[in-house]
């Protein structure tokens, strides 16, 4: 309710007070007048400003021009009262009292134009009583009752006067109050519009740090299975160290066994040189030779097999290499969909890819060596295989005659010289097991690296995760606090 409203309304309000009090005394006036059946003069001067002002009194509900100028119609019926009770009846107590009333209903609305013009009404009544009065009531008291009537004016006067002071500090403070209550309610709009975009941007911070957790959970579960991967690889590589060392062992043991061969061959070869004489002796020595030769078959057939399982290994490695791979495919991608925060687990992922690339290169001159190591020793074989048929030849024409010791001569010239070229693959065999050991190692070194890289960076992400975690729970509640207070 502003403030024209409840000016309006505490003028309906006065108004009917004003009409209440008016009403019962001029009904009640009317009522004794017509029950003591008085002149009908005095019943119609009384009835007719009773009567026009109900009437007034409704038309002044219903529009707002009258009810401003019905508490001067009022005073003025009441005046109309006052004079015609002391124009057509005898001046008593009662027509001096009604021009006191008429004071009275001018200080109800508490306005002072209002109370001055019933002040001037009751004066005028007043003195219409002082001039018609014949029965000396007014008789030596025409001061007193003036005076008195004065001094009734003026504390009314200074009633109505303080009533509307106090009526404007309350028209002030309603405006105040209203002014204030835009400012409140101004602030309230900002308040709740600050509130609406703290909720919204806490909103979207939540669901971008869910996201974010989301994605470094996937990042550590793939940490987890890079980690994992480069332990298997780790272990592989490690059996590989183990096998490719027993191989290196076993060729070189190998060759000690071809020196002391090449050795043997020397010593046949001096005891052809020395004829026929001695050829029991070397026959004994090339049974004895036979003998080395099938041992040495045996041991070039386990060469064949360390070879074998060299290429086994070799060929895991290369599975490694393609999980390796596989993994740090793997790990790009899920850096890619962790957005920012993947950029390093991209950069070991690269890493990881480089040393799968190297691994590679690694295989592909371990590949060629193997080529090359499978080349010499199937020769080895086959040549060993036509030194042992030809030893086997050289017995079996031992005895029947002395003339087939030139051939055998010429045969062990051929077999020494086999033998050298077989011991030089030999060697040769021995120093690419020796590089293949040395780069298994320097591989097992790099997968240490970088397993120990990965668990590095899993212990991180997993910290960055805990740290996410609770910062999540902070904007949560911080959400929280939002919607409460944009509740209020």
């Amino acid at each position: 309710m502003n403030i024209n409203e409840l000016k309006n309304e505490d003028l309906r309000r006065k108004n009917f007070i004003l009409f209440l009090a008016y009403g019962l005394a001029s009904g009640l006036a009317l009522l004794v007048q017509i029950i003591i059946q008085e002149k009908t003069v005095i019943i119609v001067s009384l009835a007719i400003p009773f009567i026009i002002s109900v009437i007034m009194y409704l038309f002044a509900r219903k529009a707002s021009a009258i009810a401003l100028i019905f508490p001067y119609f009022v005073i003025l019926a009441g005046a109309i009262t006052a004079l015609s009770m002391s124009y057509f009846n005898v001046v008593s107590v009662a027509t001096i009292v009604l021009a006191l009333f008429i004071l009275i209903l001018s200080s109800l609305h508490s306005k002072q134009s209002i109370f001055i013009f019933g002040y001037i009404l009751s004066v005028i009544a007043m003195i219409n009583n002082v001039i018609m009065d014949n029965s000396g009531i007014f008789e030596g008291r025409i001061v007193n009752i003036f005076l008195i009537q004065f001094v009734m004016a003026l504390g009314i006067f200074l009633q109505v006067r303080q009533s509307k002071k106090l009526f404007s500090n309350v028209e002030k403070l309603i405006e105040d109050a209203k002014v204030k209550s835009i400012e409140d309610a101004s602030l309230h709009q900002k308040l709740e519009t600050a509130v609406s975009v703290i909720t919204t941007n806490l909103e979207q911070i939540r669901t971008n740090t869910f996201n974010t957790n989301n994605a470094q959970a996937e990042m550590l579960v793939a940490v987890g299975e890079v980690s994992i991967g480069s332990q298997k690889q780790a272990d592989h590589v490690v059996e590989i160290v183990k096998n490719t060392e027993a191989t290196s062992d076993s060729v070189k043991e190998m060759a000690g066994h071809l020196h002391e061969i090449v050795k043997q061959a020397e010593l046949a070869e001096q005891n052809a040189s020395d004829g026929s004489a001695v050829m029991e002796k070397m026959k004994y020595e090339i049974d004895q030779f036979t003998v080395f030769f099938v041992e040495l078959n045996k041991t070039f057939n386990g060469l064949s097999e360390k070879i074998n399982e060299t290429n086994n290994f070799a060929s895991d490695i290369r599975q490694i290499t393609s999980q390796t791979n596989l993994l740090a495919l793997n790990a790009s991608i899920e850096a890619a969909r962790a957005g920012e925060l993947g950029k390093g687990f991209a950069v070991v992922a690269e890493e990881i890819r480089k040393l799968a690339g190297v691994t590679d290169q690694s295989l592909e001159k371990i590949d060629d060596n193997l080529n090359q190591l499978n080349k010499f020793n199937q020769e080895a074989l086959n040549k060993l295989e036509n030194g042992v048929n030809q030893i086997y030849a050289q017995v079996a024409t031992a005895d029947k005659s002395n003339k087939s010791f030139n051939i055998l001569h010429e045969t062990m010239k051929n077999l020494q010289n086999e033998l050298a070229k077989f011991l030089h693959d030999v060697d040769v065999i021995s120093n690419n097991t020796e590089s293949i050991s040395l780069s298994t190692n320097e591989f097992a070194a790099i997968i240490e690296e970088s397993t120990a890289t990965v668990e590095e960076f899993n212990a991180t992400l997993v910290q960055i995760t805990e740290d996410q975690q609770a910062n999540a729970k902070y904007i949560d509640q911080t959400y929280k606090e939002a919607q409460s207070i944009n509740k209020i």
